[in-house]
């Protein structure tokens, strides 16, 4: 089993939730698909959660905030034991993507706002146009790959995971090589060397999610023994 292109895992939540889970060492990366009228309570858990809309819409209820949220358009954050939960009000599938790890913030850092939108910028090593959210414990990056695009090979300065959403793309992380299609994953830890290529005749669309050296886990045996339900429908 790959640790740089971790296979996903595939369950079924209330008989009608698709989630399909992804293990990138200390943190889990979930895509979740949401029928119409899933609903779920407002629920806590050790892990701090963030995620974001792919496709479709969601109401999305965080500590008693609620907000409707857009495919790529803003994140919602739900650090340690904050209740939150969703429900799906409109007619079509929404499918989430959520990030899930124990987290040591800086004391310094600033309270996470509950909603973040996205802001554009150019991507510092590829130039690409891009979409970020960056919040005290990650950024998600949304970048856009034309063909033939070539993200340089580099030495990872934070963890970094990737979600492909459209096309195909060709990554290599350290010795390791794959072709990843809609929905792969792939995982580079800190420190290190990994690139890509657009290998389709389309754009690619790749989420990043990062995450910086000050966010290192807290490991307790009670937390360990607490990471069982890890997703957006559960507790």
């Amino acid at each position: 089993m790959s640790k740089f292109f971790p296979p996903p895992t595939s369950t079924k939540i209330h008989s009608d939730v698709e989630l399909i889970a992804y293990e990138c060492q200390d943190t889990l990366v979930q895509l979740v698909y949401l029928p119409p009228g899933a609903n779920f309570p407002l629920h806590e858990h050790l892990e701090s959660q963030m995620g974001m809309i792919i496709s479709g819409r969601l109401e999305m209820n965080v500590n008693g905030t609620k907000e409707i949220i857009e495919p790529l358009q803003q994140a919602y954050i739900a650090n340690a034991y904050v209740p939150h939960g969703s429900v799906n009000i409109f007619s079509e599938t929404a499918i989430v993507f959520d990030v899930k790890r124990i987290v040591n913030t800086l004391p310094s850092a600033k309270p996470d706002e509950v909603f973040l939108k996205v802001s554009p910028r150019k991507d510092e090593i590829t130039g690409f146009l891009c979409w970020s959210v960056v919040a005290s414990w990650f950024e998600i990056a949304i970048t856009e790959i034309p063909p033939g695009g070539i993200i340089p090979i580099q030495q990872s300065a934070r963890e970094e995971m990737g979600i492909i959403l459209n096309g195909k793309l060709i990554m290599t992380v350290e010795n390791e090589q794959q072709p990843l299609a809609y929905g792969s994953i792939y995982y580079v830890p800190t420190d290190v060397i990994y690139g890509g290529y657009n290998s389709s005749d389309e754009t690619v669309s790749l989420v990043k999610i990062l995450i910086p050296l000050h966010s290192d886990l807290s490991y307790q045996n009670t937390a360990l023994n607490q990471r069982t339900g890890r997703s957006l429908t559960t507790s």
